[in-house]
C-alpha cells in the first residue's frame, strides 16, 4: 500500500486534508512534534525540526509528500523571536525534511507544498499571476526563501506542485472563526479604506485542489490557490454581516488604519496589503470550484439548516 506523509497534518488545512483520503488506499503517515503513536488510523511520527531529527526509513512505499507545516502569522505581534519563528518553522522543517528524503533509497515521486500569496506585489489593479513580479517586505522574503528550499525536491527528480495559498476561509480556524464574536457583537467594519483585495479560498476547494494537484501528474510548478473571484475588503465586511444577520454600518463607518496599526503592530500590514491574484492557471488545467463566489461560500458556513 501506498505512503502518504504530512507535514502539518494537525492544522486547519491538514486535518481537512486527511479526512477526504482514503484510508483503505493509503498508509497516512504525520509528522508531529508530539510522541510517536497510532489514533484512527493514521500513524504520527516524531520529528524535531530544532534538533534535526527526523527518521523516515521504517515508511514504506513513500509515493506523496504533502508539506503544509509552517506557523501562524497572524497568531501574535511580530516580535523579533515571532518573526524567527515564522521563518523557521517554514524553512527549517522543509531543509530537514529534503536532506532526510535525499537519503532514502528509493524516492517519493510527488510533493506538493503549501506557500503563500502575500510573495506577490500588494494592491495591484491587475491580478498576479504566477510569474508576476514579487514583493519585497518581510512576509514575501519568508515565502521566497520557503519556496527555494520546496523547489530543491525537483532536483531530485520528485514531481514538485507548490500552492500559493490565498485566505482560507473556514468556519473552524483561520480568519472567519476570528471574526465570528467582532461580527456577532456588531463590531464588524472595514478596515482602513475597504478598497483592499482579499484574494480568497473556500477550505473544501483548497483540498480539493490539493487532491487535484496529487491526481494529475502534468501539473507541476507554481499554483495560485485562489477563487477565481476575489473581493475588497469592504464587500467582505458587508457580505459577512448579512449572512451573519448582524447590523451593516454605512459604507463611511470604517476602522481607522492608525487604531489597527496600534493594536497589531507590523501584523497589520496583512489588513493593509491586498493581494489581487488570478486563479486562471489552474482553471485552465480544468479544476472546477465549488465556491466561486464569496456569498456562497459563506452561506454553506453559516445559512444551511
Amino acid at each position: 500500500m501506498k505512503s502518504i506523509l504530512i507535514t502539518g497534518g494537525t492544522g486547519l488545512i491538514g486535518k481537512k486534508f486527511i479526512s477526504q483520503l482514503d484510508f483503505d488506499l493509503y498508509n497516512i503517515i504525520v509528522l508531529t512534534r508530539r510522541k510517536s503513536h497510532i489514533k484512527e488510523g493514521i500513524r504520527f511520527m516524531n520529528w524535531d525540526p530544532d534538533n534535526n531529527k527526523l527518521d523516515l526509513s521504517q515508511i514504506n512505499d513513500l509515493d506523496t509528500i504533502i508539506n503544509l507545516v509552517g506557523e501562524s502569522i497572524d497568531k501574535n505581534r511580530w516580535t523579533k523571536k515571532q518573526k524567527l519563528n515564522i521563518y523557521n518553522s517554514r524553512i527549517k522543517t522543509t531543509q530537514l525534511l529534503f536532506s532526510k528524503i535525499k537519503e532514502l533509497e528509493i524516492l517519493p515521486k510527488h510533493i506538493i507544498s503549501a506557500s503563500a500569496i502575500a510573495i506577490y506585489k500588494s494592491n495591484t489593479k491587475e491580478p498576479q499571476k504566477e510569474e508576476s513580479v514579487f514583493e519585497d517586505d518581510y512576509l514575501a522574503r519568508v515565502v521566497k526563501d520557503w519556496e527555494e528550499e520546496n523547489i530543491k525536491f525537483k532536483s531530485l527528480g520528485i514531481r514538485t506542485v507548490i500552492l500559493r495559498i490565498g485566505i482560507v476561509l473556514s468556519p473552524h480556524g483561520g480568519i472567519l472563526k476570528k471574526l465570528f464574536p467582532i461580527f456577532k457583537l456588531r463590531l464588524g467594519v472595514p478596515l482602513g479604506s475597504g478598497n483592499q483585495i482579499m484574494s480568497w479560498i473556500h477550505i473544501d476547494d483548497l483540498v480539493r485542489m490539493i487532491l487535484f494537484c496529487q491526481k494529475y501528474h502534468n501539473i507541476r510548478g507554481f499554483i495560485n490557490a485562489v477563487s477565481p473571484i476575489p473581493v475588497s475588503n469592504s464587500y467582505f465586511t458587508n457580505c459577512l454581516s448579512k449572512k451573519l444577520g448582524v447590523i451593516r454600518y454605512p459604507s463611511f463607518v470604517k476602522a481607522p488604519a492608525i487604531i489597527i496599526k496600534i493594536l497589531f503592530g507590523e501584523v497589520a500590514n496583512l489588513i493593509f496589503n491586498g493581494k489581487n491574484v488570478s486563479s486562471k492557471k489552474i482553471e485552465n488545467l480544468k479544476f472546477q470550484f465549488l465556491y466561486k463566489n464569496l456569498d456562497d461560500a459563506l452561506i454553506d458556513f453559516y445559512c444551511k439548516k
